[in-house]
């Protein structure tokens, strides 16, 4: 049984979604499961990339890299824990987000990749693929801030390079909920 499970995929694109499904579908079954974010927003630095992200303070792309970094490192402590106890996690976003969205905002991919390389590599990655076009749409339906398109085509960009690299299981996002958590639930039946 695979144990550490991470959903990666541009803003909009249904990972939120299928990551509470999951975690419903092993908590059915009987398994001790948890479901995790990053970053963590209630953090100490997590609120830091909150008031960036809320344009609150500026910081230049390559401390923001590094803050998600920081992050994922106090994020990891709840992991490893919950892996001892020997539950299965569920992480909507990783350090793959990190590699996607900084990388669109300029920061060198490798640099990224070398502040990364003490992560804990999850043992699958599903990335729900949907196109920025229909990420953008879905964010108008649900009254959602705006996001600049362009910037988001850079992430999903970025997302292709990282699926092919790190051999991430591709899922076909354009499609309705239940069919993508039925496609998703058959890596573990």
């Amino acid at each position: 049984m695979k144990k550490f499970i991470v959903f990666e995929g541009i803003d909009a694109s249904g990972k939120e979604t299928q990551a509470k499904l999951l975690l419903s579908f092993f908590k059915e079954k009987g398994y001790q499961s948890i479901l995790t974010h990053e970053p963590i927003y209630d953090g100490p630095i997590g609120r830091i990339i909150k008031s960036n992200l809320e344009k609150k303070i500026s910081l230049a792309p390559e401390t923001v890299a590094m803050l998600y970094a920081a992050d994922r490192y106090e994020h990891y402590l709840h992991i490893k824990k919950a892996l001892f106890e020997e539950k299965i996690v569920i992480s909507d976003r990783y350090k793959y987000s990190n590699m996607a969205y900084q990388g669109a905002n300029g920061v060198d991919p490798n640099w990224i990749e070398e502040i990364e390389k003490y992560s804990l590599d999850p043992d699958i990655v599903f990335y729900i693929r949907v196109k920025p076009e229909s990420a953008m749409r879905r964010r108008k339906e649900k009254d959602l801030y705006e996001e600049n398109i362009e910037f988001q085509k850079k992430v999903f960009d970025i997302y292709e390079t990282l699926s092919k690299k790190y051999k991430f299981v591709v899922i076909d996002g354009e499609r309705n909920v239940e069919e993508i958590h039925k496609d998703i639930i058959e890596h573990f039946e």
